[in-house]
């Protein structure tokens, strides 16, 4: 019978207590040596500390314009777990949904830097994209295939083919691209024209503009409804928000909020925006149902970026404080601020990603029995995620029963091999129901297990 992949329904290996045995028989156990992978990182990499892959949770990622590099926040801990050295001025930026890459513009480089958060020495820089002139915004499609970047200067939108990390086309916008937004649907693409007054709204699937909206003065960093329905522009030199209806691509109302508003962030569930005020210190919070402001709160010196992590116990509005080196982290059901975190010099964008650990899944093989001398040889199991093998895992291998038979560490193929002494009656077990091999899972893996069966040499 040829073995299967099974994902983690078996139950895990518990140990029993030892049958009494002949002085004869023993435990042979096959440890294998651990090897790091380049395209996954193993056990050994993963146990360098914080020179390592970033683990799963829920992180910030914050573009420091005047230190060059973007800091990483660990949202568990309100801490900065590591600094990325990126290009000059980097301003935008965009993390994809896995959270393991993330894509900054350097503003002052004309490029976009592809961070890596899962290189084995920790976050780094693996790729530089060569865009139009002072690149300042960022914005993902939802399928993540699509990276927009905003470029100034140029008044243009590159659009970048992710897999390969090159640019595909160049849309001709307004003046400015200090904003981007993109649709739920992916249809549409949003450039806040911020030296036109005005948002370019783009059709993603031809890269066309379709039309253009005016607005007020000094638009920036604007956003989109979770249901496509509403553009929420901050309108910087205008103190207010315009809000366009998407579906007649007008401004339907204005909201005054703030001194020198810069960005905006939707609630998941459509019914607030908040919006940073850069030149009052405050957040400005807006009731979408009746299109008013419902309430304001202080922050840092010159809020710029915001960005938020909803969770199912809570969630938190994390605010880049341009004139104050850091980054606010208010609660958004109190709207009190929770953490002051320092980062670099004048952050000014910020995303949010969460990494979750990688499914695995173990094919277990044929092992066989030995009468002379009595033994299980070859119980043996390989480890994958998403077909790429994993290394540095322990694998226990158990009987029918539960009964640990050995363990075994897989190696730089995924593979995990040991032997074993068990008793007669053990054997018999073993040859007529086969064994268990699992994997008890990791920081950075889910866990897995699978069956296999055992012939007689």
């Amino acid at each position: 019978m040829t073995p299967q992949p099974t994902p983690h329904s078996c139950e895990p290996a518990r140990p029993r207590p030892a049958r009494p045995r002949r002085a004869t028989a023993a435990l042979a156990v096959g440890l294998l040596t651990a090897a790091a992978l380049p395209t996954l990182a193993a056990g050994a990499a993963h146990a360098a500390g914080a020179a390592a892959p970033l683990p799963p949770g829920t992180y910030v990622y914050v573009a420091n314009a005047a230190s060059n590099s973007v800091s990483v926040i660990d949202t568990a801990s309100q801490t900065v777990v590591a600094t990325v050295p990126v290009g000059s001025a980097p301003t935008g930026i965009a993390a994809s949904a896995d959270g393991h890459r993330v894509y900054v513009t350097d503003s002052g480089s004309s490029s976009v830097s592809v961070i890596d958060t899962q290189a084995a020495s920790g976050p780094a820089v693996v790729a530089s994209i060569a865009v139009g002139r002072q690149p300042q915004s960022a914005a993902l499609s939802p399928d993540g295939t699509r990276l927009y970047v905003g470029d100034d200067i140029a008044g243009t939108v590159s659009v970048i083919d992710t897999a390969s990390d090159t640019v595909l086309s160049t849309i001709a916008a307004g003046p400015g691209a200090e904003g981007l937004a993109v649709s739920p649907d992916g249809s549409r693409v949003y450039a806040a024209d911020t030296g036109g007054s005005s948002v370019t709204v783009i059709d993603a699937a031809t890269d066309t503009v379709v039309t253009t909206v005016p607005v007020g003065q000094t638009p920036v960093g604007l956003t989109v409804s979770p249901d496509g329905s509403h553009v929420y522009v901050p309108d910087y030199g205008s103190g207010q928000v315009s809000v366009i209806d998407t579906a007649t691509e007008t401004v339907s109302a204005t909201v005054a909020v703030g001194a020198n508003p810069h960005s905006a962030a939707v609630s998941p569930d459509g019914a607030t925006v908040y919006v940073t005020d850069a030149g009052s210190g405050t957040v400005s919070v807006i009731s979408t149902a009746t299109e008013t402001l419902s309430s304001t709160f202080s922050v840092g010196v010159a809020p710029h970026g915001i960005a938020l992590a909803v969770a199912p116990t809570g969630g938190s509005a994390y605010i880049a404080e341009y004139g104050a080196a850091s980054v606010s982290a208010v609660n958004l059901a109190s709207d009190a601020v929770t953490a002051t975190i320092g980062v670099g010099t004048n952050p000014v964008y910020l995303a949010v990603s969460v990494i979750k650990p990688l499914p695995t899944a173990l094919t277990a093989g044929t092992a066989q029995l030995s009468l002379l001398p009595l033994g299980e040889a070859n119980l043996n199991a390989k480890l994958t995620s998403d077909g790429v093998p994993v290394a540095g895992q322990k694998i226990t291998f158990t009987a029918s029963d539960g009964r640990v038979l050995c363990t075994a560490t897989t190696n730089s193929h995924g593979k995990a091999v040991c032997n074993t002494a068990p008793g007669l009656l053990e054997s018999v077990a073993v040859l007529l129901t086969g064994y268990t091999a699992t994997f008890a899972g990791s920081t950075y893996y889910l866990p897995s297990c699978a069956h296999g069966e055992t012939a007689l040499l």
